[in-house]
Parts: structure tokens; sequence; C-alpha cells
């Protein structure tokens, strides 16, 4: 059976003429335009990333002389508070000066009045000297912790007692130990006729605990 080919209308017909190097170069052409939109592109990029660091670094060279500025007017503040500073300063040099020289404060009326209260009839306290030991060192809230004092040594010396009749000082020093603020206590001596006829002088050794001070300058111990 025969082929039949038929004919489509609907133009004239093409035939490519061109010779095989001037499509080449052509093509070269085409190619060379691509590379130097690329070239282009990548420059364009290059000079928008340049402008994007230039304008960072110029931000930041603008932040950087802000917060310059800024020191500047705190150091200037800070000096300007020169004068508060030394107050302050002045007012703790003050304050350890006074715990220094006042620490060993004491409730001397109550330490008298608790010697008294311990003396036989026709008994009196005639004289003392008294050492004050360390003074009290009070923790970070200011208080001095009573346990601790109550067994630091505070007051130490020797008592004077001028009585009309014959003590038995033994018995005495140790009711005296049990007197409130009151470490130790030990007899001394006893002397007859010292003072008048018929009288008698007793020496006491004693020592207060830390309790006898008044607690009103103590001094925070430094951590």
């Amino acid at each position: 059976m025969a082929r039949i080919i038929a004919a489509t209308p609907g133009g004239p017909p093409r035939v490519d003429l061109l010779p095989r190097s001037e499509v080449e170069r052509r093509e070269r052409d085409a190619l060379s335009r691509t590379w130097v939109r690329v070239g282009v592109l990548a420059i364009l990029l290059a000079v928008v990333l340049i402008a994007a660091a230039f304008a960072v670094n110029l931000f930041a060279q603008q932040r950087l002389a802000a917060e310059q500025d800024r020191s500047n007017q705190l150091v200037g503040q800070i000096a300007g508070l020169s004068d508060v500073s030394n107050a302050l300063k002045t007012e703790a040099d003050l304050t350890k000066f006074r715990a220094d020289a006042l620490g060993a404060d004491l409730s001397w009326t109550a330490i008298l009045d608790r010697i008294r209260g311990t003396l036989p009839a026709d008994t009196n306290l005639v004289g003392f000297e008294l050492t004050a030991g360390a003074a009290p060192a009070a923790g970070g809230d200011g208080k001095v912790d009573e346990k601790s004092a109550k067994t630091a040594v505070g007051l130490t010396g020797t008592l004077t007692l001028d009585s009309g009749t014959a003590l038995d000082l033994g018995a005495y020093v140790r009711s005296l130990r049990n007197v409130e603020g009151v470490l130790t206590a030990d007899a001394n001596s006893t002397t007859s006729g010292s003072t008048a006829a018929g009288r008698f002088t007793y020496k006491v050794d004693i020592t207060f605990d830390q309790t006898v001070y008044s607690g009103s300058y103590t001094k925070a111990v430094e951590k």
C-alpha cells in the first residue's frame, strides 16, 4: 500500500542557510553578553556590600562616640560627688575610732549594784582597781553574742572591802562567783585594823565577763 504525504499549509518553508562559523560566533557573543551581565551584577553586589559595611562601621563609630561621651559625663558626675565620698569615708573612720575608744564602755552603776548587793551586813565597798579587757565585737547584725560574752574576759582587778566583823572570806568569794557578770573571784588578803580599830580590810581578786559592757559602741566583725 502506497504512503501518501500531505503538505501542511501554514507558511513558507524555512531553510537555515547560515554557515557553522556564524552560528558559533553568535553563540560566543551571547555567552560573552551573559558573562558581562554576571560581572556587572558581581560589581554591583560588591559595591552594595562595601556600602553596607561602611554604614555599619559609621553607625558603630557613632555609638562608640556616644558611649564615650556618656562615660565622660559619668566621670564628671562622680568627680562632683567626691565631697560626699570623702564625708562618708570620714564618717566611717570616726565610727571605727569611736568603737575602738569606747568599745569597753561599762554599765558601771549596774556593776556596783551587783557587788553591793552581795555584801554582808556592816561591810562596804571602799575601793577597787579594775582594768578593762578586750572590747566586745558584734556580729554582722550589730549585736554581741550573749553566750560568747559570758565566757570572755571583761573587767579584771581587785575589790577592797571594809567590814566591822570578821568575814568568812572563802564563803563570800564563793557566793560572789554566782553573781551575774562575775567570771571568777578569789580571796586576796585580809588586814585587821588598817582603817580603824576593830575593823577589817579585805581584798578580793575578781574578773567580770563582757556582759558588763554597755554594748553601745560595739564594733562589727569585719569579714
